[in-house]
Protein backbone atom coordinates (compact mmCIF):
# COMPACT_ATOMS: atom_id res chain seq x y z
CA UNK A 1 0.00 0.00 0.00
CA UNK A 2 1.20 3.42 -0.65
CA UNK A 3 -1.03 5.67 1.45
CA UNK A 4 -0.70 9.63 2.18
CA UNK A 5 -1.62 11.83 4.37
CA UNK A 6 -4.02 14.03 1.34
CA UNK A 7 -2.44 16.90 -0.71
CA UNK A 8 0.77 17.28 1.56
CA UNK A 9 1.90 14.16 0.12
CA UNK A 10 2.93 15.18 -3.24
CA UNK A 11 4.49 12.97 -6.02
CA UNK A 12 6.18 15.31 -9.07
CA UNK A 13 7.32 13.63 -12.32
CA UNK A 14 10.69 14.62 -13.10
CA UNK A 15 11.23 17.12 -15.91
CA UNK A 16 12.05 15.66 -18.84
CA UNK A 17 15.93 14.65 -19.84
CA UNK A 18 16.74 15.00 -23.60
CA UNK A 19 19.97 14.59 -25.75
CA UNK A 20 20.35 14.56 -29.50
CA UNK A 21 21.51 11.31 -31.32
CA UNK A 22 25.28 11.97 -32.40
CA UNK A 23 25.34 9.42 -35.18
CA UNK A 24 22.44 7.78 -37.40
CA UNK A 25 20.74 4.58 -35.79
CA UNK A 26 19.75 2.08 -37.79
CA UNK A 27 16.46 0.30 -37.47
CA UNK A 28 17.09 -3.56 -36.33
CA UNK A 29 19.97 -2.33 -33.87
CA UNK A 30 19.67 -1.24 -30.10
CA UNK A 31 22.62 0.87 -29.88
CA UNK A 32 22.13 4.79 -30.29
CA UNK A 33 24.72 7.35 -29.68
CA UNK A 34 23.74 10.46 -27.70
CA UNK A 35 25.75 13.33 -27.51
CA UNK A 36 25.80 12.53 -23.11
CA UNK A 37 25.13 9.16 -22.31
CA UNK A 38 25.51 10.03 -18.50
CA UNK A 39 22.04 11.93 -18.52
CA UNK A 40 20.27 8.50 -18.66
CA UNK A 41 20.40 5.76 -16.09
CA UNK A 42 19.78 2.12 -16.73
CA UNK A 43 16.14 1.03 -16.30
CA UNK A 44 14.97 3.83 -18.13
CA UNK A 45 12.13 4.06 -20.49
CA UNK A 46 12.93 6.67 -23.16
CA UNK A 47 11.59 7.81 -26.70
CA UNK A 48 13.99 7.67 -29.55
CA UNK A 49 12.47 9.81 -32.04
CA UNK A 50 13.37 12.03 -35.20
CA UNK A 51 10.89 14.40 -37.04
CA UNK A 52 9.71 10.64 -39.21
CA UNK A 53 9.61 8.27 -36.70
CA UNK A 54 9.41 7.50 -32.60
CA UNK A 55 9.03 4.53 -30.43
CA UNK A 56 9.39 3.85 -26.54
CA UNK A 57 12.12 1.67 -25.56
CA UNK A 58 14.18 0.69 -22.40
CA UNK A 59 18.08 1.37 -21.71
CA UNK A 60 19.66 -2.37 -20.77
CA UNK A 61 23.19 -1.01 -20.79
CA UNK A 62 25.40 2.78 -21.28
CA UNK A 63 28.53 2.50 -22.43
CA UNK A 64 29.90 6.38 -22.93
CA UNK A 65 27.83 8.22 -24.60
CA UNK A 66 26.54 4.55 -26.40
CA UNK A 67 23.10 3.59 -25.52
CA UNK A 68 21.77 -0.16 -25.63
CA UNK A 69 18.38 -0.62 -25.57
CA UNK A 70 16.34 -4.10 -23.91
CA UNK A 71 14.37 -4.03 -27.95
CA UNK A 72 15.77 -3.61 -31.68
CA UNK A 73 14.78 -0.68 -33.13
CA UNK A 74 11.95 -0.37 -35.05
CA UNK A 75 12.96 2.54 -37.28
CA UNK A 76 15.53 4.24 -38.90
CA UNK A 77 16.26 7.80 -36.50
CA UNK A 78 18.73 10.64 -38.33
CA UNK A 79 20.45 13.34 -37.10
CA UNK A 80 19.89 15.45 -39.65
CA UNK A 81 15.92 14.36 -38.85
CA UNK A 82 16.24 16.15 -35.67
CA UNK A 83 17.21 12.74 -34.34
CA UNK A 84 16.72 12.73 -30.42
CA UNK A 85 16.22 10.64 -27.23
CA UNK A 86 14.51 11.91 -24.32
CA UNK A 87 12.90 10.17 -21.01
CA UNK A 88 8.97 9.68 -20.49
CA UNK A 89 8.22 9.19 -16.97
CA UNK A 90 5.16 7.80 -15.42
CA UNK A 91 5.15 8.75 -11.78
CA UNK A 92 3.64 5.73 -11.11
CA UNK A 93 4.14 2.18 -12.84
CA UNK A 94 2.51 -0.89 -11.60
CA UNK A 95 4.00 -3.62 -13.46
CA UNK A 96 5.41 -7.39 -13.88
CA UNK A 97 2.58 -9.20 -12.10
CA UNK A 98 2.09 -7.03 -9.71
CA UNK A 99 -1.43 -7.14 -7.48
CA UNK A 100 -3.18 -6.05 -4.38
CA UNK A 101 -1.72 -2.89 -4.16
CA UNK A 102 -3.54 0.17 -3.38
CA UNK A 103 -2.84 3.72 -3.55
CA UNK A 104 -4.41 6.18 -1.70
CA UNK A 105 -4.73 9.97 -0.30
CA UNK A 106 -2.15 11.32 -1.95
CA UNK A 107 -1.52 14.34 -4.78
CA UNK A 108 0.09 13.13 -8.42
CA UNK A 109 1.66 15.49 -10.25
CA UNK A 110 2.15 14.67 -13.78
CA UNK A 111 3.83 18.28 -14.87
CA UNK A 112 3.39 18.08 -18.31
CA UNK A 113 4.66 21.36 -19.44
CA UNK A 114 8.25 20.05 -18.74
CA UNK A 115 7.62 16.54 -20.34
CA UNK A 116 6.70 15.06 -23.63
CA UNK A 117 4.89 11.90 -23.91
CA UNK A 118 6.05 9.08 -25.92
CA UNK A 119 4.17 6.18 -27.84
CA UNK A 120 4.02 3.66 -29.91
CA UNK A 121 0.79 2.15 -29.09
CA UNK A 122 -1.77 2.32 -26.78
CA UNK A 123 -1.17 0.07 -24.23
CA UNK A 124 0.91 0.79 -20.91
CA UNK A 125 3.46 -1.50 -22.12
CA UNK A 126 4.10 0.75 -25.03
CA UNK A 127 3.33 4.19 -24.34
CA UNK A 128 4.50 6.48 -21.26
CA UNK A 129 3.43 9.69 -19.55
CA UNK A 130 0.94 8.56 -17.01
CA UNK A 131 0.64 9.72 -13.49
CA UNK A 132 -0.42 5.98 -12.70
CA UNK A 133 -0.09 3.64 -14.44
CA UNK A 134 -1.12 -0.32 -14.77
CA UNK A 135 0.49 -2.71 -16.81
CA UNK A 136 -1.71 -5.94 -18.45
CA UNK A 137 -0.33 -8.17 -16.35
CA UNK A 138 -1.07 -7.18 -13.03
CA UNK A 139 -4.21 -7.55 -11.14
CA UNK A 140 -6.51 -6.14 -8.41
CA UNK A 141 -4.56 -2.92 -8.51
CA UNK A 142 -7.10 0.03 -6.50
CA UNK A 143 -6.15 3.59 -6.55
CA UNK A 144 -8.58 5.91 -4.28
CA UNK A 145 -9.40 9.37 -3.12
CA UNK A 146 -6.18 10.60 -4.20
CA UNK A 147 -6.09 13.46 -6.49
CA UNK A 148 -4.26 13.60 -9.94
CA UNK A 149 -3.29 16.03 -12.47
CA UNK A 150 -1.06 17.43 -15.29
CA UNK A 151 -0.09 14.19 -16.79
CA UNK A 152 1.54 14.10 -20.41
CA UNK A 153 -0.85 11.40 -21.28
CA UNK A 154 -3.03 9.83 -19.38
CA UNK A 155 -4.46 10.94 -15.09
CA UNK A 156 -4.54 6.91 -14.46
CA UNK A 157 -4.10 4.57 -17.26
CA UNK A 158 -4.75 0.68 -16.44
CA UNK A 159 -4.26 -2.35 -18.82
CA UNK A 160 -5.02 -5.03 -15.39
CA UNK A 161 -7.95 -6.64 -14.85
CA UNK A 162 -9.91 -6.87 -11.32
CA UNK A 163 -8.54 -3.34 -11.00
CA UNK A 164 -10.80 -0.14 -8.79
CA UNK A 165 -10.38 3.20 -9.69
CA UNK A 166 -12.86 5.13 -6.69
CA UNK A 167 -13.29 8.66 -5.72
CA UNK A 168 -10.28 10.29 -7.43
CA UNK A 169 -10.23 13.80 -8.74
CA UNK A 170 -8.22 14.03 -12.81
CA UNK A 171 -7.93 17.00 -14.15
CA UNK A 172 -5.91 18.58 -16.79
CA UNK A 173 -3.97 15.68 -17.95
CA UNK A 174 -3.55 16.19 -21.93
CA UNK A 175 -5.32 13.03 -22.83
CA UNK A 176 -7.57 11.09 -20.21
CA UNK A 177 -8.40 11.31 -16.49
CA UNK A 178 -8.74 7.63 -16.54
CA UNK A 179 -8.16 5.53 -19.17
CA UNK A 180 -9.27 1.95 -19.01
CA UNK A 181 -7.09 0.32 -21.87
CA UNK A 182 -8.09 -2.78 -24.02
CA UNK A 183 -7.76 -6.26 -22.79
CA UNK A 184 -8.81 -4.96 -19.20
CA UNK A 185 -11.76 -6.86 -18.09
CA UNK A 186 -13.73 -6.74 -14.44
CA UNK A 187 -12.72 -3.10 -13.76
CA UNK A 188 -14.68 -0.43 -11.35
CA UNK A 189 -15.00 3.17 -12.32
CA UNK A 190 -16.91 4.78 -9.61
CA UNK A 191 -17.14 8.09 -8.20
CA UNK A 192 -14.74 9.96 -9.95
CA UNK A 193 -14.28 13.76 -10.32
CA UNK A 194 -12.66 13.66 -14.21
CA UNK A 195 -12.41 17.32 -15.49
CA UNK A 196 -10.63 19.73 -17.77
CA UNK A 197 -8.41 17.42 -19.67
CA UNK A 198 -7.18 19.42 -22.57
CA UNK A 199 -7.44 17.27 -25.58
CA UNK A 200 -9.53 13.98 -24.64
CA UNK A 201 -12.06 12.81 -22.61
CA UNK A 202 -13.12 13.09 -19.06
CA UNK A 203 -13.29 8.72 -18.54
CA UNK A 204 -12.21 6.46 -21.90
CA UNK A 205 -13.25 2.75 -22.06
CA UNK A 206 -10.88 0.49 -24.61
CA UNK A 207 -9.79 2.04 -27.96
CA UNK A 208 -11.59 2.02 -31.38
CA UNK A 209 -12.09 -1.44 -32.45
CA UNK A 210 -9.68 -3.67 -29.80
CA UNK A 211 -11.73 -6.15 -27.75
CA UNK A 212 -12.33 -4.81 -23.79
CA UNK A 213 -13.99 -7.04 -20.91
CA UNK A 214 -16.73 -5.69 -18.43
CA UNK A 215 -16.27 -2.31 -17.13
CA UNK A 216 -18.75 -0.54 -14.88
CA UNK A 217 -18.96 2.87 -15.21
CA UNK A 218 -21.02 4.22 -11.85
CA UNK A 219 -21.44 7.59 -10.27
CA UNK A 220 -18.99 9.92 -11.79
CA UNK A 221 -18.71 13.69 -12.71
CA UNK A 222 -17.31 14.51 -15.69
CA UNK A 223 -16.95 17.72 -17.12
CA UNK A 224 -15.18 20.34 -19.43
CA UNK A 225 -13.52 17.69 -21.44
CA UNK A 226 -13.71 17.06 -24.99
CA UNK A 227 -15.98 13.57 -24.59
CA UNK A 228 -17.22 13.36 -21.00
CA UNK A 229 -17.14 9.52 -21.38
CA UNK A 230 -15.99 7.71 -24.48
CA UNK A 231 -16.79 3.30 -24.22
CA UNK A 232 -14.70 1.73 -27.64
CA UNK A 233 -14.92 -2.03 -29.10
CA UNK A 234 -15.46 -3.62 -25.77
CA UNK A 235 -18.55 -5.83 -24.27
CA UNK A 236 -20.38 -5.67 -21.26
CA UNK A 237 -20.03 -2.47 -20.70
CA UNK A 238 -22.45 -0.61 -18.42
CA UNK A 239 -22.14 3.28 -17.64
CA UNK A 240 -24.44 4.16 -15.19
CA UNK A 241 -25.72 6.99 -12.57
CA UNK A 242 -22.80 9.58 -14.03
CA UNK A 243 -23.00 13.31 -14.57
CA UNK A 244 -21.59 14.48 -17.92
CA UNK A 245 -21.65 18.13 -17.74
CA UNK A 246 -20.37 21.23 -20.07
CA UNK A 247 -17.93 18.79 -22.73
CA UNK A 248 -17.01 19.92 -25.64
CA UNK A 249 -18.20 17.29 -28.29
CA UNK A 250 -20.27 14.63 -26.61
CA UNK A 251 -21.91 13.47 -23.44
CA UNK A 252 -21.56 9.93 -23.86
CA UNK A 253 -19.74 8.55 -27.16
CA UNK A 254 -20.32 4.24 -27.91
CA UNK A 255 -18.32 3.23 -30.37
CA UNK A 256 -18.22 -0.22 -31.48
CA UNK A 257 -19.51 -1.84 -28.59
CA UNK A 258 -21.62 -4.87 -28.03
CA UNK A 259 -24.01 -6.13 -24.95
CA UNK A 260 -24.15 -2.64 -22.94
CA UNK A 261 -26.29 -0.50 -20.96
CA UNK A 262 -26.38 3.06 -20.46
CA UNK A 263 -28.87 4.12 -18.19
CA UNK A 264 -29.43 7.35 -15.43
CA UNK A 265 -26.88 9.31 -16.21
CA UNK A 266 -27.70 13.28 -16.37
CA UNK A 267 -25.96 14.59 -19.12
CA UNK A 268 -26.16 18.51 -19.74
CA UNK A 269 -24.48 22.01 -21.58
CA UNK A 270 -24.20 25.22 -20.83
CA UNK A 271 -26.96 28.06 -21.17
CA UNK A 272 -26.12 29.29 -24.03
CA UNK A 273 -26.58 25.43 -25.63
CA UNK A 274 -22.72 25.77 -27.02
CA UNK A 275 -21.44 22.74 -25.46
CA UNK A 276 -21.83 18.82 -26.88
CA UNK A 277 -21.22 20.12 -30.48
CA UNK A 278 -22.01 16.68 -31.92
CA UNK A 279 -24.60 15.03 -29.38
CA UNK A 280 -25.88 14.21 -25.85
CA UNK A 281 -25.58 10.10 -26.40
CA UNK A 282 -23.46 9.09 -29.87
CA UNK A 283 -23.76 5.94 -30.97
CA UNK A 284 -21.64 4.71 -33.70
CA UNK A 285 -19.59 1.85 -35.83
CA UNK A 286 -21.75 -1.07 -35.20
CA UNK A 287 -23.13 -0.72 -31.64
CA UNK A 288 -25.66 -3.51 -30.79
CA UNK A 289 -27.38 -5.33 -28.63
CA UNK A 290 -27.64 -2.87 -25.77
CA UNK A 291 -30.09 -0.27 -23.75
CA UNK A 292 -29.99 3.40 -23.45
CA UNK A 293 -32.70 3.81 -20.51
CA UNK A 294 -34.12 6.54 -18.36
CA UNK A 295 -31.02 9.24 -19.44
CA UNK A 296 -31.99 13.25 -19.20
CA UNK A 297 -30.17 15.06 -21.99
CA UNK A 298 -30.47 18.78 -22.43
CA UNK A 299 -28.76 21.80 -23.74
CA UNK A 300 -26.73 20.41 -26.26
CA UNK A 301 -25.70 21.97 -29.59
CA UNK A 302 -25.98 19.01 -31.67
CA UNK A 303 -28.36 16.24 -31.31
CA UNK A 304 -29.73 14.75 -28.32
CA UNK A 305 -29.93 10.85 -28.88
CA UNK A 306 -27.55 10.24 -32.41
CA UNK A 307 -27.50 6.59 -33.38
CA UNK A 308 -25.00 7.01 -36.79
CA UNK A 309 -24.69 2.58 -36.96
CA UNK A 310 -26.05 0.58 -34.56
CA UNK A 311 -28.80 -2.50 -34.47
CA UNK A 312 -30.84 -4.05 -32.11
CA UNK A 313 -30.81 -1.12 -29.46
CA UNK A 314 -33.37 0.10 -27.23
CA UNK A 315 -33.73 3.93 -26.78
CA UNK A 316 -36.25 3.81 -23.86
CA UNK A 317 -37.53 6.01 -21.55
CA UNK A 318 -35.25 9.39 -21.46
CA UNK A 319 -36.10 13.22 -21.52
CA UNK A 320 -34.40 15.10 -23.93
CA UNK A 321 -35.20 18.99 -23.88
CA UNK A 322 -34.00 22.28 -25.38
CA UNK A 323 -31.74 20.48 -28.17
CA UNK A 324 -30.52 22.41 -30.96
CA UNK A 325 -30.99 19.34 -33.42
CA UNK A 326 -33.24 16.67 -34.03
CA UNK A 327 -33.80 15.06 -30.09
CA UNK A 328 -33.35 11.69 -31.70
CA UNK A 329 -31.34 10.93 -35.05
CA UNK A 330 -31.18 7.55 -35.82
CA UNK A 331 -29.08 7.35 -39.06
CA UNK A 332 -29.37 5.10 -42.40
CA UNK A 333 -26.81 2.73 -40.77
CA UNK A 334 -28.93 2.47 -37.92
CA UNK A 335 -31.86 -0.41 -37.75
CA UNK A 336 -34.11 -3.25 -35.81
CA UNK A 337 -33.83 -1.08 -33.30
CA UNK A 338 -36.56 0.94 -30.77
CA UNK A 339 -37.79 4.10 -29.53
CA UNK A 340 -39.75 4.01 -26.65
CA UNK A 341 -41.83 5.77 -24.25
CA UNK A 342 -39.07 8.96 -24.63
CA UNK A 343 -40.52 12.42 -23.73
CA UNK A 344 -38.72 15.16 -25.92
CA UNK A 345 -39.03 18.89 -25.36
CA UNK A 346 -38.49 22.07 -27.33
CA UNK A 347 -36.56 20.33 -29.97
CA UNK A 348 -34.87 23.06 -33.11
CA UNK A 349 -34.59 25.39 -30.01
CA UNK A 350 -33.22 27.87 -32.35
CA UNK A 351 -36.64 27.74 -34.20
CA UNK A 352 -35.18 27.54 -36.97
CA UNK A 353 -37.93 24.67 -38.90
CA UNK A 354 -35.09 22.46 -39.37
CA UNK A 355 -34.62 20.11 -37.30
CA UNK A 356 -37.52 17.23 -35.77
CA UNK A 357 -38.32 15.79 -32.44
CA UNK A 358 -37.63 11.83 -33.59
CA UNK A 359 -35.72 11.26 -37.20
CA UNK A 360 -35.91 7.72 -38.25
CA UNK A 361 -33.64 7.21 -41.66
CA UNK A 362 -32.93 3.37 -41.04
CA UNK A 363 -34.45 0.32 -41.53
CA UNK A 364 -37.01 -1.64 -39.04
CA UNK A 365 -37.17 0.36 -36.73
CA UNK A 366 -40.05 1.13 -34.12
CA UNK A 367 -41.18 4.40 -32.98
CA UNK A 368 -43.64 3.37 -29.81
CA UNK A 369 -45.08 5.79 -27.30
CA UNK A 370 -43.11 8.83 -27.37
CA UNK A 371 -44.30 12.28 -26.24
CA UNK A 372 -42.82 14.95 -28.50
CA UNK A 373 -43.99 18.65 -27.40
CA UNK A 374 -42.77 22.39 -29.49
CA UNK A 375 -40.68 20.13 -32.32
CA UNK A 376 -40.45 23.02 -34.30
CA UNK A 377 -40.07 20.98 -37.76
CA UNK A 378 -41.61 17.96 -37.60
CA UNK A 379 -42.54 15.71 -34.46
CA UNK A 380 -41.65 12.23 -36.33
CA UNK A 381 -39.70 12.80 -39.80
CA UNK A 382 -39.24 9.24 -41.43
CA UNK A 383 -36.92 9.87 -44.41
CA UNK A 384 -36.83 8.16 -47.52
CA UNK A 385 -34.13 6.05 -46.65
CA UNK A 386 -36.06 4.13 -43.74
CA UNK A 387 -37.86 0.61 -44.82
CA UNK A 388 -40.59 -1.08 -42.63
CA UNK A 389 -40.67 1.53 -39.98
CA UNK A 390 -43.22 1.41 -37.24
CA UNK A 391 -44.69 3.97 -35.95
CA UNK A 392 -47.22 3.97 -33.31
CA UNK A 393 -49.07 5.54 -30.35
CA UNK A 394 -46.85 8.31 -30.21
CA UNK A 395 -47.98 11.74 -28.58
CA UNK A 396 -47.40 14.95 -30.84
CA UNK A 397 -48.50 18.33 -29.26
CA UNK A 398 -47.83 20.97 -31.69
CA UNK A 399 -47.94 25.06 -31.61
CA UNK A 400 -50.00 27.13 -33.86
CA UNK A 401 -47.67 28.52 -36.19
CA UNK A 402 -44.39 27.16 -34.68
CA UNK A 403 -43.66 23.95 -35.95
CA UNK A 404 -43.96 22.69 -39.47
CA UNK A 405 -45.77 19.73 -38.96
CA UNK A 406 -46.73 16.51 -36.53
CA UNK A 407 -45.65 13.51 -38.20
CA UNK A 408 -44.30 12.94 -41.71
CA UNK A 409 -43.99 9.69 -43.86
CA UNK A 410 -41.17 9.45 -46.64
CA UNK A 411 -40.39 5.79 -46.02
CA UNK A 412 -41.42 2.96 -47.51
CA UNK A 413 -43.55 0.34 -46.19
CA UNK A 414 -44.34 2.26 -43.04
CA UNK A 415 -47.15 1.20 -40.42
CA UNK A 416 -48.45 4.28 -38.58
CA UNK A 417 -50.95 4.12 -36.36
CA UNK A 418 -53.65 5.28 -33.12
CA UNK A 419 -51.09 8.55 -33.13
CA UNK A 420 -52.54 11.82 -31.45
CA UNK A 421 -52.17 14.63 -33.06
CA UNK A 422 -53.30 17.73 -31.07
Amino acid sequence: MIRGVGKATRFKTANKVQELIASDAAASQKEVQVAVGGSFEVGQHVCVRDDSASEVNEISQINGDVLTMVNDLANQYEVADNGRVYTCHSTFYVTGTSKNIRITNLLVDGNRLNQEFGRTGYYPKEHQGDCVRVSSTCSFIQVDHSWIKSAAAHGICSAGDDCRYTENDCWDSEYDGINIEPECDRILVRGNLCHDQVSWNGIQVGYMTNPTGSVLVIGNHCYNNRQGIAAQGGANVAIVGNVLENNRVDGISLYSLDRFNVTGNLITGADDVSDMTTSGIHIEAECSIGTICGNSIELTAGYGIYGEDGAYITINGNSIRKIKKHGVYVAALFRDSTIQGNSLVDIDSLDAATYSGILVAGDRNAVVGNRLDNCDKYAIEIMGTADRTLCLGNHCYQYTGSPVGAIIDGGTNTESAHNIIA
